[in-house]
């Protein structure tokens, strides 16, 4: 075959593709059953099984091995942030204005939209390794439709679900490895929810649809569903105490769902049982793991099978369309024992411990993080490139990842930073 008719024929391949970069495939109600069975929903699934099996028993300012990926990735909300402080919602000092300062907020938000999908590929691609950049296209658009829409102004579980994506398709890409499963959730995802909630705060964002988030809150989901995973092995408190006002002050840093539910009680008014009638029907069930198995379903059946919500999802390399492995079964949470991450620690500790005993007078070496053992069929894998994260990442506190979100000068925004 002529050198020509290799051309052609890679033209030909290349121009019979439906699209160079994601494309939207759930078109019609009857796309959501392909959906349902495509290896991205059992991806999605089994990385959010995994998470939650992983961090049951641990704090969101406990130790779990922090990489420097993790790192770069959650530094790209400080970029994000700073963009929110260049376009601030016009504030205005009398009451009969109020309606008009909700629309300028809008405005705002417009401009902080226009300013992040201009900015955000070079984000990503500055937290990438070099020999993974040609993944910025697709995880870009997963990021920056996790933020809302900037036509209405709303913001959903849909786009929430969109960063569940860009975090499964790091795991996918091995930009991330099974060593950050924790810090996945525990860093990243809980900078997200920092982030969206300001936004949401801050411009006046509406929820999308009709029913919020179920009425669990007005715009998230995950976090509820995760945070019970936290609490699922040896919890502080039992579900009927997580709506106490002493737990939610003492937990609300520790626990995503606290801390959901001190968000909640900072921005509705009334008794819970009027403003969020699931998350108070929550609290009466006996355990963090039955709470967890009705959550999986109520999301997979409210927003995984939802037309409305998923034909907004675009589908790429790293969470393709195509039809799962025949015969591939869902991952299920394996919850109320010590997760693998946990056991490992405990593990370390125990041969410190034996150590100094045999030894006191020498100090114990310290031993590189091992991978964290791999939960049921769930993998990292995939058709690419060895990632650089070495195998040697040390376990730290998220303090020393987080960031401080600075004040906006007007006196009512530096009141919603309080309360975030």
């Amino acid at each position: 075959m002529s050198q020509m008719d290799d051309q052609s024929r890679l033209m030909a391949e290349f121009s019979s593709q439906s699209s160079v970069g994601p494309a939207a495939r759930i078109v019609k109600q009857q796309d959501v059953d392909l959906w349902q069975v495509s290896e991205a929903y059992h991806e999605l699934i089994a990385y959010i099984n995994t998470v939650s099996t992983t961090i049951q028993g641990l704090r969101l300012n406990g130790n779990y091995p922090v990489s420097p990926a993790i790192t770069r990735l959650a530094g790209i909300f400080d970029q994000l942030e700073v963009m929110v402080h260049a376009n601030p919602p016009i504030l205005v000092d009398n009451a009969a204005s109020f309606a008009s300062s909700i629309e300028q907020g809008n405005k705002s938000y417009r401009r902080w939209s226009r300013s992040m999908l201009r900015n955000i590929y070079q984000m990503v691609e500055n937290a990438l390794p070099a020999s993974k950049c040609f993944h910025v296209n697709e995880l870009g658009e997963y990021l920056s439709g996790s933020f809302g829409n900037a036509t209405r102004i709303e913001y959903g579980t849909g786009h929430e679900l969109s960063f569940l994506f860009f975090l499964c398709s790091l795991f996918r890409a091995q930009i991330l490895q099974e060593d950050d499963v924790a810090a996945s959730a525990l860093v990243i995802f809980a900078r997200y929810l920092k982030f969206v909630r300001r936004l949401q705060v801050i411009y006046t964002m509406e929820p999308a649809g009709n029913h919020g988030a179920y009425s669990l809150d007005t715009f998230q989901f995950v976090p509820f569903l995760w945070g019970v995973a936290q609490l699922s092995h040896e919890a502080p408190f039992s579900p009927r105490q997580m709506l106490n006002a002493d737990v939610v002050s003492r937990y609300r840093s520790e626990y995503l769902l606290i801390g959901c539910v001190g968000h909640v009680s900072d921005t509705k008014m009334g008794p819970f049982a009027m403003h969020s009638s699931q998350l108070w029907s929550l609290a009466a069930l006996s355990s963090w793991s039955k709470i967890h198995r009705g959550l999986l379903f109520m999301y997979m059946d409210e927003v995984l099978a939802q037309f409305e919500i998923m034909q907004l999802i675009r589908f790429g390399k790293l969470m393709p369309f195509s039809e799962a492995q025949k015969g591939r079964q869902v991952e299920q949470a394996k919850l109320g024992v010590m997760s693998p991450l946990s056991r490992r620690q405990l593990e370390l500790k125990l041969e410190e411990t034996e150590q100094r005993q045999k030894d006191p007078d020498v100090e114990p070496q310290k031993k590189p993080a091992k991978a964290v053992q791999q939960i049921g069929a769930w993998s990292t894998e995939f058709n690419d490139s060895e990632s650089i994260i070495s195998a040697g990442s040390t376990s730290t506190s998220l303090t020393d990842v987080s960031v401080h979100l600075r004040s906006p000068s007007k006196d009512d925004v530096e009141a919603v930073d309080k309360q975030l």
